[in-house]
């Protein structure tokens, strides 16, 4: 069997509130799915501990070759959840850069980037959360007895 990145995707779409991905999701899913597939990319090597295989994939096809389990699915939402949320915490520092300071204070103040920064670290504490758990489940404590 296998499990298609629209799965992770769908998980993740309802997770977050971005009017840009929202637009792009409406007028052009392939190119929607094309720009997911690139927080999927950076989120696989953060889950390293996965029992499957997410190196076994059809980036052409969007598909993981074998069955992922819904928590799996999960946690990859999650980590294309903290991925996303690191691009909107350097796009409010990127404009930062780009404006004076009272400009930035009027456009894009200091709560925005702070509020954004507070979930990108939040989203990182639950995916080690998430991916305790995991292990944790996916122990073999029979193995281990002696």
């Amino acid at each position: 069997m296998s499990t298609p990145f629209q799965n992770v995707f769908s998980r993740f779409t309802g997770k977050v509130q971005d009017f840009t991905l929202d637009a792009l999701f409406t007028s052009d899913l392939k190119a929607y799915e094309k720009y997911l597939l690139g927080f999927l990319k950076s989120a696989i090597p953060n889950f390293s501990k996965c029992k499957t295989d997410l190196a076994d994939r059809d980036d052409e096809r969007m598909i993981f070759n074998q069955t992922l389990s819904e928590k799996e699915e999960e946690i990859l939402s999650i980590l294309l959840q903290a991925e996303w949320a690191e691009k909107e915490v350097n796009n409010v520092l990127e404009m930062r850069l780009a404006l004076s300071n009272s400009d930035f204070r009027r456009y894009a103040e200091a709560n925005n980037l702070k509020a954004k920064m507070d979930l990108r670290d939040s989203l990182l504490e639950r995916i080690d959360r998430k991916i305790v758990e995991y292990t944790y489940d996916n122990y073999d404590f029979e193995s281990q007895r002696g």
